[in-house]
């Protein structure tokens, strides 16, 4: 599941000469958006900060056009170019690059993920959420951060949401080594926080911990990195 896009299947080909990303719907696609909203709105229960379900249907067309990749462009959040866009398919440029998650599984350029914090805290003072704000929705191309895969970004940030886009995020990083995790964890927290100070939302730890259990692959190294202090506070 870690490497799994839950509502499209993504091919690499070629548009008049130049290489474009396309994603297709899958039939399940539907399926899997109403098993999402429950898992959502189920955990701001659980958690006891009861939230609306997600908008998906017209709002994740919506947020993968080009007016709400201009608005995130204003902000400092760059996006690929949107080549084309209906309720079947979106077509976007491609970005030589690949993954964060790859790109920090191979290198030691660690640091970049402070980027990613600042971008997450960009959102989040604007009034919105990214919810599926795992590393695989982040591209590196040329040491910059291009954030893809809009649909479910929520236009109201919360304790719950916040805290969902934080704990999502380095649960999706954390069955890398634990050296490494943890200077990942660092640094996306000093891109977050406007100053040392400043106070995280307090469920992230908790969403991080469980989201883990879903979205890594090597559950060795997340056994241990769970077991180790986090800098989350």
């Amino acid at each position: 599941m870690h490497f799994v896009n839950w509502q499209r299947d993504i091919a690499i080909s070629k548009i008049d000469g130049k290489m474009v990303v396309i994603k297709r719907n899958k039939a399940i696609k539907s399926i899997n958006e109403y098993l999402l909203v429950f898992i959502f709105t189920f955990i701001s229960f659980v958690l006891i900060h009861p939230t609306p379900p997600l908008r998906i249907g017209k709002s994740i067309i919506l947020n993968e056009g080009s007016f709400n990749r201009q608005k995130l462009k204003d902000i400092g959040i760059h996006t690929p170019k949107l080549i084309e866009i209906n309720k079947n398919v979106i077509i976007e440029e491609y970005i030589d690059g690949g993954n964060l998650y790859g790109f920090l599984k191979k290198s030691n350029n660690l640091e970049i993920v402070s980027k990613v914090g600042t971008i997450t805290r960009s959102l989040h003072n604007s009034g919105s959420c990214f919810i599926d704000n795992k590393a695989q929705n982040y591209l590196v191309k040329d040491l910059e951060i291009i954030r893809t895969d809009l649909g479910l970004i929520q236009n109201h940030a919360t304790e719950y949401t916040k805290s969902l886009d934080i704990g999502i995020f380095l649960a999706s990083l954390l069955d890398l080594e634990n050296e490494k995790y943890k200077i990942i964890e660092q640094s996306f927290l000093e891109g977050y926080k406007n100053n040392p100070n400043d106070k995280l939302p307090y469920l992230s730890v908790i969403v991080r911990n469980i989201a883990a259990l879903v979205l890594v692959a090597d559950h060795s190294n997340l056994a241990k990195n769970l077991l180790k202090k986090s800098d989350i506070k």
